[in-house]
């Protein structure tokens, strides 16, 4: 009898072996590069669009739009490469994705930490956008659910739920932060290079056809790097929503206000705010609280090694 019980159990035990095996081989084929463990590896491409035409068929007229959503056709899907994310904690609950038609990039909203651990800076990624909402929050156009507002009654996009995320985003292939296009803002700019001029994000029309993507301003200077002030104090960002904006040199007033905005729970957001000429990049952002005011241009750093001593001359 006592033989039995063994053999029984020394099968049940082999049986869990084999079964265990199974699972381990489906679930870690991403170090072979076969499939991801994160999101949705059964989604096809069917009905991909670019980014600038999703922004052109649903975006309202951002610079004159301060909270608005439109829902997006079931079925439709956008892909391109992540160019922003929590590495660093500073840019919270969101990704920011673009792609190769003019540069063009847009803001996801997303209900879940770590997303740099699943979507690296230059991680190409397909995701099914049908039945989402694009709008504004402040002005600011992004990608998420609807959400109401009831004691401003406004509509803006929300943060998609974790479980509804994973399920709509694919991983293609590696990540290859060398696909991004970087467009360059700077204070002297070589047209040859394709490069704008900071001041021409004064324009609404030119920060809004920037905001949320990738961009550089090169040869500005803070206008508050005095070797005491840090980026982002606690107590200076619980009024702000706990996130601080330090300004550039010459665009520090109301009306004419370029500069980042950091997250009082960045990584670095006690680091001194750097001081002398520097190369500035970040996921652009454009907000203003009421269409009666200009537009606030800031920059989200990854982390805080996008500033650099400036390569300018």
């Amino acid at each position: 009898m006592k033989t039995m019980k063994y053999l029984k159990l020394a099968l049940l035990a082999l049986v869990a072996v084999f079964a265990t095996t199974s699972c381990m081989d489906d679930d870690w084929k991403d170090p072979n590069s076969e499939t991801s463990p994160y999101g949705n590896n059964s989604i096809q491409e069917t009905n991909v669009v670019s980014i600038a035409e999703l922004k052109n068929t649903y975006g309202p007229k951002q610079k004159d739009e301060i909270n608005d959503t439109v829902r997006i056709a079931d079925g439709t899907q956008i892909k391109g490469i992540v160019t922003g994310n929590d590495i660093e904690g500073n840019i919270y609950s969101q990704i920011s994705i673009q792609d190769d038609s003019d540069k063009p990039g847009i803001i996801i909203s997303v209900a879940q930490g770590g997303l740099s651990g699943q979507l690296q800076i230059g991680q190409e990624v397909l995701i099914n956008v049908g039945g989402l909402y694009y709008g504004t929050y402040r002005s600011q156009p992004q990608l998420g659910v609807a959400y109401h507002d009831s004691s401003k009654d406004q509509n803006y996009p929300s943060r998609i739920s974790r479980a509804d995320w994973q399920n709509r985003f694919k991983v293609i292939g590696k990540p290859d932060a060398s696909k991004i296009k970087v467009q360059v803002f700077s204070t002297n700019p070589d047209a040859s290079k394709g490069e704008l001029n900071v001041a021409d994000l004064l324009d609404a029309d030119v920060a809004y056809k920037y905001a949320g993507c990738l961009v550089t301003l090169k040869g500005v200077e803070f206008a508050m790097g005095d070797g005491k002030t840090t980026l982002a104090p606690e107590d200076e960002g619980k009024t702000l929503g706990y996130g601080v904006t330090r300004y550039f040199k010459g665009y520090d007033k109301t009306n004419k206000q370029i500069g980042i905005r950091t997250s009082c729970y960045a990584e670095f957001a006690a680091n001194l705010v750097p001081q002398g000429v520097v190369d500035v990049t970040g996921v652009l952002s454009c907000y203003k609280s009421s269409a009666k005011y200009n537009h606030t241009v800031q920059l989200a750093l990854r982390r805080f090694s996008d500033i650099k001593a400036s390569e300018s001359k």
